[in-house]
């Protein structure tokens, strides 16, 4: 009876349509196709915006710089490095647009890469790290001038370096107004490079009027750091010195104190209009106190090695009383 009921249940139950043939096959190609589609879209999305081909394109031209220009740093560091940069962009790949960012890292890389001071020390190197991760990821963060802003910077740099060497000039009226000049007109050309660039954070932001008149205000506070500068640079020579001067315009005493006194008005815009992350920070105070224990260290050694160098001078003079000493004994004997 079971089995009768069980027959009859599979004889209601309707049998299974039959596949066409070679439908199988073609579910695989339209899913072939849709996911070729899907992935040749995707492709062309990220090389539109500047994707991984100009990413690897950046890297390969700020490893070029490095080499051209080589830190002493070890292999090991130097991948760090360019890690570090390679992490700063890619945490910002929906930043728009992506691609002038890129272009504008590649552009200012090599003239910040051959301006920094490189040493062998591990923690000067942390410093730079820091910084380049600082000024890359404000560079994919920040926005950025357009050609107006681009215009009024180039106007406050020059109306800016124009007080500075009017002021110079005034301080120091026996320095040659073509030197001056001749060293304002270089560092406003290495300013408008960077507005061009603005790899540099402080080329990306306009200041204010107020901004503007303290830092004129600043510079006049520096007149006595000037003093010392031009000190160090041979101020107050004779005129037989003066006339033994170098002929060249960058080896000149008047062309180094307005470089010199120039690079201390761009501080002054630094901390004016920017405050630092604090992993920069952080590595800034490690590497001062770093620093601070060489010297320190180099300060032991020295006196160790003076203490020894006195240890040493009076063993030879008591060797050579104990060797007299001997001598005349020996001869006082029959």
């Amino acid at each position: 009876m079971m089995a009768r009921r069980t027959k009859v249940f599979q004889r209601r139950d309707p049998a299974p349509r039959a596949r066409p043939a070679g439908f199988a096959l073609i579910e695989l190609l339209a899913f072939v196709a849709i996911s070729t589609l899907r992935i040749s879209t995707a492709a062309g999305a990220v090389e539109s915006s500047g994707g991984p081909s100009a990413l690897e394109g950046t890297l390969a031209a700020i490893r070029a710089s490095m080499a051209q220009s080589p830190a002493p740093w070890p292999q090991a560091w130097q991948e760090e490095y360019v890690h570090t940069i390679c992490q700063a962009v890619t945490g910002h790949q929906d930043a728009s647009p992506y691609a002038v960012r890129l272009q504008i890292l590649r552009d200012g890389f090599g003239p910040y890469w051959d301006g920094l001071r490189k040493s062998g020390h591990r923690s000067l190197f942390e410093v730079h790290q820091a910084e380049i991760r600082w000024y890359v990821e404000s560079l994919m963060s920040a926005e950025l001038p357009g050609d107006e802003e681009r215009q009024k910077l180039r106007e406050q740099y020059r109306n800016l370096l124009e007080h500075a060497a009017g002021a110079l000039i005034t301080q120091f009226p026996f320095l040659d107004p073509n030197r001056v000049q001749a060293a304002k007109a270089e560092h406003l050309a290495e300013c408008y490079r960077h507005i061009e660039a603005p790899l540099l954070p402080v080329f990306q932001h306009l200041f204010s009027e107020q901004q503007a008149d303290q830092l004129k205000e600043r510079w006049h506070n520096l007149r006595y750091a000037r003093v010392d500068l031009w000190r160090q640079l041979g101020g107050g020579a004779t005129s037989a010195a003066k006339e033994m001067e170098a002929p060249s315009g960058a080896a000149h005493s008047d062309y180094l104190l307005t470089q010199r006194s120039l690079d201390q008005l761009r501080g002054q815009i630094w901390s004016l209009i920017l405050a630092p992350p604090h992993y920069y920070r952080e590595a800034v105070a490690k590497q001062m106190a770093a620093q601070k224990q060489r010297m320190q260290s180099q300060a032991e050694a020295r006196d160790q090695e003076m203490r020894l160098g006195v240890a040493v001078w009076q063993t030879e003079y008591l060797s050579f009383l104990l060797t007299a000493l001997l001598e005349t004994a020996q001869e006082q004997e029959p």
